[in-house]
């Protein structure tokens, strides 16, 4: 523990630790030097600058003065310091390549300790850079990401990035130029298929520089070749700029280019003493500098020392403008982090793919009265529960990507209520009534067929909310069961009754809003949970009614029946609360 403890101080502090005097500074008992610093005093002084910066946790600054001292004079003190500066910076693919080269360059010349102290650093970036294969491009066609240029199509290896979201650009002289945001996971392999299209119709743009000195050409971000150069491009505006040994070069500037036009360019090179570099969140944002937009994602280039004003734009998001006043022989970093605008329709949720959907659904069904004659009249000294049962339905359909639905319902109905000491009399024939009481059970079975309407509202990206409105038709049989009769005949004396029981048909509209919410169970299949109203109307013709033919005994009275009453309401309400299964397939 105390070791490693160790090795992570080394670390924090490796420009310093690292240093090798020997390496930075000129020996004691050298030659007297020649007139001017030599290379290795002038990187000692960008060494020195960049200690300091890096002390103040200055990275972007002591990253410029670590990789101006390596570029005069390499040594392994700045390019361990340049690697952990990339590292603070985030830019840990870089950080990676860095330490790599720490490695490979300076193995044998690094103190155990800080060998040590790398190599941990360096499994440590592996678990934060992920992999990406650029595939299917135009052989020699530049690959640019996030404003870097990282070789040409095809690639010899797979490219190493930082993880997190990243633009790619893939460009080629006579296509359109291919650009994607890609995401970027530390550690794994990710794949972009790259093809670029042939431009029909195309301009010529020519580039000179005033004093024909042989700088770069760089287009649209894209290094194309020394000038002077004259290549094809697509019509519409481009982004030009040259760019040569030490700080010479030109601020970017904008051209258009005029199908099937050759559009003259001469651009007056001077020395730009100063960096910047644009890193805007999204990393799909579009940079301009001084009005002249640059390209998308990360931008770094060279400008004239003083103010300068950055411009950053994206959908969806609220533009912004900064204003940076760039110092000379310094580098500038300017992130960037667009806010959403909450008025832009970039933000709406997406529709979803239309598909087809199967949801099976089973509920319990409560029933508060079965109404009508039975039911209904059960109010003094009768004792009434509350009608419950079950079904079991089937929904099948097809719901459009805006949410709205529709199919077939199909399915079966059944509950039953029990009534208990309900007043009714028998009929004898000839006679007046006999008074008593009867127990009734009241039963509904039926079987469910009809279509629904519906309409799906995303609560977030997992979870939807069901609205659906289902009509159709229930065909099936109503029973009343009596049982446990107790009157009394027309002379006093008691007799029961029971059991006895009739089955009639039975033919109901159904009306049936519903609402459901849905939680995700695997691919396509989802667990839902909700309550339906179903509200049945009794159409049936006859309307279902005891049959006053069936004869029942009297007692001392001889025969008689039951008198006719209506089984049921003319609309019976109920409630249904359940859970299915839902089935969703494209």
């Amino acid at each position: 523990m105390l070791a490693a403890v160790a090795l992570g101080l080394l670390l924090a502090r490796a420009p310093s630790a690292l240093a090798a005097p020997e390496e930075a500074r000129p020996p004691a008992d050298a030659a007297p030097p020649p007139a001017g610093p030599t290379a290795r005093e002038r990187a000692a002084e960008h060494y020195r600058r960049g200690l300091a910066f890096y002390d103040r946790r200055d990275w972007s600054m002591a990253l410029a003065e670590y990789l101006a001292a390596r570029q005069i004079y390499a040594s392994w003190a700045a390019t361990s310091g340049a690697a952990l500066c990339l590292s603070n910076l985030g830019r840990h693919d870089e950080a990676l390549e860095m330490f790599e080269a720490l490695q490979r360059d300076f193995g044998d010349r690094l103190p155990a300790a800080a060998k040590d102290a790398a190599q941990r650093k360096l499994d440590e970036l592996r678990q934060l850079v992920g992999i990406l294969e650029v595939d299917a491009a135009e052989p020699g066609a530049q690959i640019v990401i996030d404003g870097r240029h990282r070789g040409e199509a095809p690639l010899r290896a797979p490219l190493r990035l930082t993880s997190g979201s990243h633009w790619v650009r893939v460009f080629k002289e006579g296509f359109a130029p291919f650009e994607q945001r890609v995401e970027i996971a530390g550690d794994r392999l990710s794949r972009v298929r790259a093809r670029l299209r042939p431009l029909a119709r195309l301009g010529r743009l020519r580039v000179m520089e005033k004093e024909g000195r042989p700088l770069e050409v760089v287009v649209d971000g894209n290094v194309m070749a020394k000038v002077p150069w004259e290549g094809l491009l697509a019509p519409g505006e481009h982004t030009v700029a040259l760019r040569g040994e030490g700080n010479l070069g030109t601020p970017p500037v904008r051209v258009e280019v005029t199908v099937d036009r050759t559009v003259p360019l001469t651009l007056s090179a001077e020395e730009l003493a100063a960096s910047l570099r644009v890193e805007p969140v999204p990393v799909s944002a579009t940079v301009a500098v001084d009005g002249v937009t640059v390209g998308r994602g990360v931008w770094e280039g060279r400008l004239r020392a003083g103010a300068h004003r950055v411009e950053i734009a994206a959908p969806g998001f609220l533009p912004e403008s900064r204003r940076v006043v760039l110092g000379r022989d310094h580098t500038e970093v300017a992130r960037v982090t667009l806010e959403r605008d909450p008025s832009s329709p970039f933000w709406r949720r997406p529709a979803r793919p239309s598909r087809f959907v199967v949801e099976a659904v089973t509920s319990a069904v409560l029933v508060p009265s079965f109404g009508g004659d039975v039911a209904g009249t059960c109010i003094r000294g009768c004792e009434a529960s509350l009608g419950a049962g079950a079904s079991t339905v089937l929904h099948a359909g097809y719901e459009l990507g805006m949410g709205l639905g529709f199919g077939a319902t199909a399915g079966y109905l059944a509950a039953a209520q029990r009534l208990g000491g309900r007043a009714i009399t028998v009929i004898p024939i000839g006679l007046p009534p006999n008074q008593g009481t009867v127990d009734d059970r009241l039963a509904l079975r039926a079987a469910l067929l009809g279509g629904w309407l519906g309409f799906t509202l995303p609560l977030d990206e997992r979870v939807p909310l069901h609205f659906r409105l289902g009509a159709g038709v229930l065909t099936g049989s109503l029973l009343d069961e009596r049982t446990r009769g107790a009157f009394l005949s027309g002379g006093g004396a008691p007799y029961t009754l029971g059991p006895y029981v009739q089955k009639h048909p039975a033919l109901f509209l159904h009306a049936t809003p519903e609402v459901r919410i849905s939680l995700p169970l695997a691919r396509h299949i989802q667990l839902s949970a909700g309550i339906a109203f179903p509200v049945l109307v009794d159409v049936g013709h006859p309307r279902p009614a005891w049959d006053v033919t069936q004869a029942v005994p009297a007692g001392e009275d001889g025969r008689g029946s039951f008198p006719a009453e209506r089984l049921a309401g003319p609309v019976l309400l109920t409630i249904a609360p359940g859970i299915g299964a839902r089935y969703e397939f494209y």
